[in-house]
C-alpha cells in the first residue's frame, strides 16, 4: 500500500539533460509546427521500418493517423493563411472532415491562384486527399479499431505498403508546402505594400 504523502515528479517537465528538453509555445504560429511534427514523426517512422523492416504491423496505425493529421493541419492552415491574404479574416474551419476542408482550400487555391486551378500538381494533391478521405472520413480509421458506431473501418482491407505511403504523403507534401509557402508570400508582398500607404 502507497503512502498517501508520497510526492510524484511531475510527468511534463525540463530536466538537466537540455538536448531532451523540448521548447514548445515558442512559435508565432503553432499550427505551423504541430503540422511539420507530424510529418517528421511519420517520415521517421517509415524510414525506421525500411530500414530494419520490422514492426510495420503496429505502427502502421500510427503512421497513417500522423500523416493523416499532417493532411488536416497543412489544408487548415492553407486555408486560414489565404483567408487573410483575401481579407477575409484569418479563421479555419474546427472539424476533421479532409474532404470538406480541401473543397474550401480548393476554393481558395483557386481564388489566389486561377491558373493554376486545373493543374496536374492539384489534381494529385485532390486525389490522395480523396483517397485518405474515403478510407478515413472523421479521423477515426487509425486511432480506434472500431468507429463511433461499432464498425471496422479498415473491414476489407489487409495491406499498406509504407513505403508507397511515404512517397505519395511527400508528393502531396511537395506542392500544398509550395502553395502555403507561395501564400505566406503574397502575404508579405502585400503587407509590404500597405505599410507604404
Amino acid at each position: 500500500m502507497k503512502n498517501k504523502n508520497q510526492e510524484f515528479e511531475p510527468l511534463f517537465k525540463a530536466d538537466k539533460d537540455w538536448q531532451c528538453n523540448a521548447c514548445i509555445n515558442w512559435s508565432y504560429d503553432p499550427i505551423e509546427v504541430y503540422t511539420i511534427g507530424y510529418k517528421e514523426a511519420a517520415d521517421s517512422l517509415v524510414k525506421k521500418i525500411i530500414r530494419t523492416k520490422r514492426n510495420q504491423d503496429t505502427l502502421v496505425y500510427p503512421i497513417c493517423f500522423l500523416y493523416r493529421q499532417y493532411i488536416e493541419l497543412r489544408l487548415k492552415e492553407v486555408i486560414r493563411s489565404g483567408r487573410v491574404l483575401l481579407d477575409e479574416g484569418k479563421s479555419f474551419p474546427h472539424h476533421h472532415k479532409i474532404k470538406s476542408l480541401w473543397q474550401t482550400a480548393k476554393g481558395i487555391i483557386n481564388k489566389v491562384f486561377p491558373n493554376d486551378s486545373k493543374s496536374p500538381e492539384l489534381l494529385l494533391v485532390e486525389h490522395l486527399i480523396t483517397e485518405f478521405a474515403n478510407l478515413d472520413p472523421d479521423s477515426f480509421a487509425f486511432r480506434y479499431p472500431m468507429d463511433k458506431t461499432g464498425n471496422n473501418p479498415l473491414e476489407g482491407m489487409y495491406h499498406i505498403n509504407l513505403r508507397h505511403l511515404f512517397n505519395c504523403i511527400n508528393k502531396f507534401g511537395d506542392v500544398i508546402e509550395l502553395i502555403s509557402n507561395a501564400i505566406s508570400v503574397e502575404i508579405d508582398i502585400k503587407r509590404e505594400i500597405k505599410s507604404y500607404y
